[in-house]
This record gives C-alpha cells, structure tokens and sequence, in this order.
C-alpha cells in the first residue's frame, strides 16, 4: 500500500518551511549563542575577581620586601611571603586550568547541541530534498504523510533530550582559598616587623 501524501501550494509550503525549517535553524543559533553568552559572562565575573585579588596579594608582597630593613624576624617574614607567593601561584594556576577546561567543556556542549540537532536535520532534509523535486518538475509539491509524522516526533524528542541533557556547570570559586592565604600571609609578614620573643 502506498504511502499516504499530503500536497502543499506554494504559500502552504512555504509555511511549513518556516515552522518546521527555519524555526529550529534560528532555535540551534539562540541556544548556541545563550549558552556561549552565559558561560562567558559567569567566567569573566569569576576571572576579574581572582585577576584584582591576585594583583593585590602581588602588590603587599612587594610592599614587604620594600620595607625588609624593618624586619625583626626573618623567619616570620619569609613564611610570611611564602603564603602569599602560594596564593599568587595558586591563583594564577586556577585561572589557566579554568580557561583550558571552559574551552574544552564549550567545544563539547557545543558539540551535544549539534547531535541533538542532527537527527531532526536529516528527517526534514529528506522532505526539504523531495519538495525541490517536486518543485523542479512539477509545480505541486507531495510529501509522504510518514516523513512529516517523523519530523514531528523528533522535534518532540528533540526538545525532551535538550531538556534532560541541560545541565548547569559548577564552576570552582578560588576566592576562599585566596583569602585564606592572603590573610595568613598579611598576618605573618606584619607580625615578622614586631620584636617576638618567644619566636626567636
């Protein structure tokens, strides 16, 4: 038994083309572009925090060593400094691990977004495919009922996987950890310019 076909004018084609076409090539744009969007305005918030901090452990660093004839422990002092070059290390090695795996997990989300696209491509091509050659030999245009009932289902299982595999990134926030060294370090090298007994 043949395969039931629905005939299409121009206007009505043209239509579907719109809803079932055109529609889900702007939606794949938007959701690519959203998503580089956010995951580029959380990871330069979190990026020009810890670059500020950074430069401001830098800076008392370099403030002690200015002021090392001070020192009345010398012990104190470069513990002192050793936490803060810690947090400046640590820092700046959080900022270029950060990068290289947002470029990794972008390159991939990116990748989920275009094979969750991919199989409702392929059905609708095959109708996209059959009307030209309607329209180059005839000016009616006849698409199998079948095709547009499995265009259909894979916009619906389309939508059902994005929204399971959507997932939010938990982003490590080192601002704890360089507050904690920072504060450790500050205390100390301060600590190091007051004559301690029981430290010597």
């Amino acid at each position: 038994m043949a395969d039931e076909e629905i005939k299409f004018s121009e206007e009505k084609w043209k239509e579907f083309y719109e809803n079932f076409g055109s529609k889900y090539f702007q939606l794949e744009s938007a959701t690519l572009k959203a998503h580089g969007d956010d995951q580029k305005k959380l990871l330069y918030e979190i990026f020009g925090s810890t670059k500020t901090l950074v430069q401001t452990i830098g800076v008392v660093a370099g403030f002690g060593f200015t002021a090392i004839s001070y020192v009345e422990n010398l012990s104190l002092f470069i513990l002192g400094e050793f936490f803060l070059f810690v947090a400046i290390f640590y820092g700046l090695f959080w900022t270029q691990k950060s990068y290289r795996s947002n470029l990794r997990g972008s390159i991939a989300e990116t990748d989920k977004v275009k094979k969750l696209f991919a199989e409702r491509y392929s059905v609708f091509k095959k109708i996209y495919d059959k009307a030209l050659s309607d329209i180059s030999n005839t000016n009616e245009i006849s698409i199998p009922k079948s095709d547009i009932l499995d265009l259909q289902k894979k916009g619906n299982e389309l939508m059902e996987k994005f929204t399971l595999q959507t997932e939010s990134k938990n982003w490590s926030d080192p601002f704890n950890w360089l507050m904690f060294f920072f504060a450790i370090g500050g205390t100390v090298i301060l600590l190091s310019f007051f004559h301690l007994c029981f430290f010597n």
